[in-house]
């Protein structure tokens, strides 16, 4: 039975160790949901970004309370869904300012569609690449879904409550995140944004 157990943690440990270098190495296999089923690929990425998944469940509380807006009734296939959250990504990279030197990049990664992003700096902001293939070494990665990501741009939400919410999880160097974090701060708010009485966060 023991020798049993250990072969499993062994399995185990070379599975993991094989998502990891499909991951950082460019992520092919994990590739995005408005092209490729996304369920395995997003269990995979709660084994490299521990709780990632937490998000989805803060975002359907969010939807609950209010402080995002509610589900659909009724699930309608989108067919423009990709070129409204791409449209939605490089609308969030123009609305943030570049910060002083070192300038850095970071990747986001949205949970509903497994759609890879990356944020480069640029001559005046940050340069958006949407649909990479995974995040660069070094890089802090952002966890969220695009609900997210388009009242951020609404200024309907603040990055701060976004993520005191668990509606963003930040991953990767400790000064990496903290330097996105700096950024997506001096996203504009609308001052009517507060969040609803009672919302509870799922950072867990």
């Amino acid at each position: 039975m023991r020798r049993r157990g250990a072969r499993d943690r062994s399995a185990r440990t070379i599975a993991i160790f094989i998502v990891a270098a499909m991951l950082f190495a460019g992520g092919g296999a994990l590739a995005c949901g408005y092209h490729t089923p996304s369920d395995i690929a997003r269990g995979t990425l709660n084994y490299i970004y521990p709780k990632a998944l937490y998000v989805r469940t803060a975002v359907w509380q969010a939807q609950n309370s209010g402080l995002l807006p509610p589900r659909p009734a009724r699930v309608v296939k989108d067919l423009f869904a990709y070129q409204r959250i791409a449209d939605g990504l490089q609308q969030l990279g123009d609305a943030l300012a570049l910060p002083p030197a070192p300038r850095f990049g970071f990747t986001v990664i949205l949970l509903d569609s497994m759609l890879w992003s990356r944020y480069a700096p640029g001559e005046s902001g940050f340069d958006v690449d949407v649909h990479v293939k995974g995040s660069k070494k070094g890089d802090a990665v952002l966890v969220t879904q695009s609900e997210v990501i388009l009242a951020l741009n609404a200024g309907s939400l603040s990055f701060d409550v976004a993520e005191v919410q668990g509606l963003i999880r930040l991953y990767g160097p400790v000064d990496r995140q903290e330097a996105v974090r700096s950024v997506l701060r001096g996203l504009p708010v609308d001052a009517r944004a507060d969040p609803p009485q009672g919302a509870e966060g799922a950072s867990g």
